[in-house]
């Protein structure tokens, strides 16, 4: 996929805003593939849908998903909240990366 940033070359800075302007959030998350990440749409939506996700590349793919599905509901489903949330928590462990420097995973899909 075109544009993708692995985990390991995410900063912070990179990450939207979840508090200000969204309008990068599709492309933000189109930068990691969820479908890839977790196998298929079906297992790319059961990471999204089951409110478990907590690894870096879990919050990545729900994210993902998530831009899947505004853009295929066609704007009529408001994920903003579960949007702003996972941009949340995405944040938070790419700064703690920042801080502690890479884990032993350094590419964009963590074993499962």
């Amino acid at each position: 996929m075109k544009g993708e940033i692995s985990n390991s070359q995410l900063t912070a800075a990179q990450i939207p805003d979840a508090d200000g302007d969204l309008s990068g959030w599709v492309r933000f998350a189109h930068s990691f593939n969820g479908y890839e990440f977790a196998g298929s749409l079906e297992a790319c939506a059961a990471i999204a849908n089951g409110g478990k996700a907590s690894s870096l590349s879990e919050l990545r793919c729900a994210l993902f998903f998530e831009a899947r599905r505004d853009r295929h509901s066609g704007g009529y489903t408001d994920v903003t909240p579960t949007v702003q949330e996972l941009l949340r928590q995405i944040k938070a462990k790419v700064e703690l990366q920042e801080q502690t420097g890479p884990s032993t995973t350094s590419s964009s899909v963590e074993p499962r």
